[in-house]
């Protein structure tokens, strides 16, 4: 574990002289110099009490002189900052207790090469440039290390403390402050960078390990309930040892009683305390068993890459070696694993020092070209004489009129339409369809959700309105009616990179236009790419609808459209009446939840409430909850289970250790030889990480065992449970034909009758559920998407 403080002179000398239970003498000896800025100031070897003192302060080591050359402000110094490598508790007991001194050694040696990582990569200072002050990499620092081996508890516990002078040299020798945000920004990094060097040292000497969430790990051989017993303070012992405490709980509450005290307490006490305390335990450490261990680096490079680029078309390094990290710990030595990273063909490096893929540069250039390759390569729907008769006196915006037009006379074969939220854009669209239709096409709506794409079929008037999954996924076949086609692709900027392109490589084959449709300002899709951005940016045909009719209030109207330009601050400006910042996120949810509940019923279903975190959603949701049964309009209630799905790439989807007993995975295709079937549910009994196996229980309980890898596509569930009440207003958030259910839909719970609950959809037609049968849904209040276009 890695724990980052930023520290005041007086805090950092109380490393040196009183922070451990060494006496001073012993502190010494346990300390060193590191980092080129403390070679370049003749540092090395032990830390001399004078020498930390003066550095800390701003001063040269021999205090003679302020180090950057300028006066120094005692009061607002910002002496350095601590870095904390903490072991794992296990390694502590073998180590301290168990007496292994090399465990102490492949500690030091893992603190040493993650210093020497943050060193060459995220040693900054700030400088003032043409453009301003920039950050730049130095590449050294001056760092005292402190090792002890106790916590304040007097458990063993191995630590080092790494206190980084605020302090670091440029290239013409002057010295600047240390820039140090960006050690926070990879604080997580930088963890399991030490946790996987120490992991690789252990199993180098012998070790088995059991790795842990987020990157970490304990020997095997230990007991939770022994490792635990090392780690609870004083207090936490004596307060479990009750009348009811086991016999084993007694003695060592009675241990703790007589523990040793004091600052400094000799080896010699602390060591047999410890003893007893294992002695109580009956623990037995593990130990090495000449285990054969090999580097490994080339597979966690492959998946950390794939994992980043299903998300996003460009990434940090940094992603892709947390990734390596958290799912291939002690593999492989870090270095080993920046080289293979380095090397990787499939990898490209941007101008920023960013990563992109080759695929996915290759994609976006095809993307390109079959769009200009349709240029010229259609006739145009109707001549422009004939469209205009068709406007007059339909009420359009000179967006509006642009876009059909376009959509109307092109003779391109794929032309956009880039639409603020609230430009008419359905009106428009409907306007387009009477005239294709009049001229012979058949117009189809496509959008990447089913409830999308149903709300275009209704206000676009579009009586073939389904999702572009279904469309990709449905066979090649003539148009039974033999008319030519038009596809209008809505939230068009939903569209992954990899969707875009096999929708637009179909309409080719098929020999249908397409029209997308869409704000690049929205958000993008869930899976890598923004193509409907890159394709405007690259020459598409594009009409702009950018009048935005939804507000009726003049200035809120006008502080939307400069946003909507892009001219942010003085939108955000023009709307400063109407914006009320409460900074308490605890007072802001009651602010949000009692101006709700002020509203009127019909008011209420027609108001969005947005939250920026998921803590801060369920906070809300429940004040308003309260609320609406202080009322009386929440009635009778039920518990139900609901499924939650995980947000896991299909990378990580295919690694045992991102599940838990109780989870449930539903498979989205047909795996006959696994015995999986798409669409059943298996929940998850075990986990064997070690195997990379799942043991499930299927839809007729039998028992199946399952490397998740193999399963590809698939979604990954956890089961929760909530209080579902008369009134309550919900969606289903996964698309089940089976059962009528759309992604996104919204229906209200309009009854309870014998354990099972009654609901109606906007259309008024019901249908009762089983309560452990409700399947993937959550509250409409539950709402912190920001996809809104309101």
């Amino acid at each position: 574990m890695l724990s980052l403080t930023v520290i005041s002179a007086n805090q950092g000398e109380t490393y040196y002289t009183a922070e451990n239970y060494y006496s001073t003498e012993e502190n010494q000896a346990h300390s060193n110099w590191s980092g080129k800025g403390a070679r370049s100031l003749g540092l090395s070897g032990q830390v001399q009490g004078s020498d930390f003192k003066n550095l800390l302060h701003g001063y040269s080591p021999k205090g003679d002189k302020t180090l950057s050359g300028r006066k120094i402000n005692p009061e607002k110094h910002r002496a350095g900052i601590d870095l904390t490598f903490s072991a794992p508790k296990s390694i502590s007991l073998a180590a301290l207790v168990g007496g292994n001194k090399a465990l102490e050694q492949a500690h030091r040696t893992a603190v040493a090469r993650t210093l020497e990582v943050i060193e060459e990569r995220y040693a900054q200072t700030r400088v003032r440039m043409e453009e301003g002050r920039k950050a730049i990499t130095t590449g050294n620092l001056i760092v005292a290390q402190f090792h002890h081996d106790t916590s304040r508890e007097k458990d063993p516990q191995l630590h080092t403390h790494c206190v980084a002078i605020n302090a670091t040299q440029l290239e013409n020798d002057r010295w600047q402050a240390l820039h140090n945000d960006i050690f926070f920004k990879q604080q997580k990094l930088l963890g399991m960078i030490y946790q996987n060097e120490l992991a690789v040292e252990v199993q180098r000497l012998g070790y088995a390990i059991e790795p842990k969430a987020n990157g970490q790990f304990e020997l095997k051989g230990y007991t939770s309930e022994q490792l635990q017993t090392f780690s609870k303070r004083r207090e936490q012992i004596l307060a479990a040892a009750g009348e009811d405490a086991t016999a084993q709980a007694r003695e060592l509450a009675t241990l703790m009683t007589r523990a040793p005290k004091g600052k400094e307490i000799p080896r010699e006490e602390l060591q047999a305390y410890w003893q007893e305390q294992a002695q109580i335990l009956d623990l037995t450490h593990p130990h090495p068993q000449g285990l054969d261990w090999q580097s490994q680096p080339k597979n966690a490079v492959r998946a950390g890459i794939n994992h980043c680029s299903e998300r996003e078309a460009v990434f940090r390094r940094e992603q892709v070696e947390r990734f390596a990290l958290e799912n291939h710990l002690g593999q492989q030595f870090f270095d080993n694993l920046e080289q293979t990273l380095d090397r990787d063909p499939e990898v490209i490096r941007t101008h920023d020092q960013r990563l992109t893929t080759q695929t996915a540069v290759l994609r976006e250039l095809e993307t390109i070209r079959t769009v200009l390759d349709g240029c010229g390569q259609v006739g145009a729907i109707a001549s422009q004489p004939l469209v205009e008769v068709q406007l007059q006196d339909q009420g359009l915006t000179s967006g509006q009129h642009q876009g059909i037009l376009l959509a109307a006379t092109s003779r391109d074969r794929f032309i956009a339409w880039q639409g603020v939220a609230g430009a008419g854009k359905s009106y428009a669209l409907n306007q387009f369809r009477r005239i294709a239709e009049a001229q012979g096409y058949t117009v189809r709506g496509f959008a990447p959700s089913a409830e999308a794409a149903k709300s275009l079929g209704d206000s676009a008037q579009m009586q073939q309105a389904e999702t572009v999954a279904a469309l990709l996924r449905a066979q090649s076949k003539e148009s039974l009616s033999h008319l030519p086609e038009i596809w209008v692709v809505d939230e068009a900027g939903l569209l992954s990179a990899e969707d875009a392109l096999a929708l637009l490589n179909k309409a080719q084959e098929q020999q249908a236009r397409v029209i997308l449709v869409g704000d690049t300002r929205q958000l993008s899709a869930v899976e890598a790419g923004n193509p409907f951005k890159s394709l405007q940016q690259a020459g598409m045909a594009t009409a702009y609808l950018s009048q935005s009719l939804r507000q009726k209030n003049q200035q809120i109207k006008a502080g939307v459209d400069l946003i909507a330009e892009g001219k942010i601050a003085e939108g955000i400006h023009q709307l400063k009446p109407y914006i009320h910042q409460v900074s308490s996120e605890e007072a802001r949810g009651r602010a949000i939840a009692r101006d709700y509940l002020a509203l009127a019923p019909d008011e209420r279903k027609k108001t969005l409430l947005l939250a920026g975190t998921n803590r801060e959603r369920l906070a809300i949701t429940q004040l308003i909850r309260e609320g609406l049964k202080a009322e009386g309009v929440l009635e009778r209630s039920i518990v139900v289970k609901r499924l939650e799905a995980r947000d896991l790439t299909e990378v990580q989807a295919g690694y045992a250790h991102h599940f838990q007993p109780g989870h449930v995975l539903i498979p989205n295709a047909s795996y006959k030889r696994l015995g999986l079937e798409r669409g059943q549910r298996y929940e998850v009994l075990a986990v064997d990480m070690q195997q990379n196996q799942l043991m499930l229980r299927g839809p007729e309980g039998t028992a199946l065992l399952v490397d998740p890898a193999k399963v590809r596509k698939k979604s990954v569930y956890e089961v929760e449970e909530i209080e579902v009440a008369v009134g309550d207003r919900l969606k289903w958030t996964r698309n089940d034909k089976s059962l009528g259910r759309r992604n996104g839909q919204e229906f209200e719970v309009c009854g309870i009758e014998d354990g099972q609950i009654l609901i109606h959809y906007s259309s008024g037609r019901g249908r009762k559920h089983e309560p452990f049968q409700i399947g993937p849904c959550g509250l409409c209040l539950r709402q912190h998407d920001l996809r809104c276009s309101g």
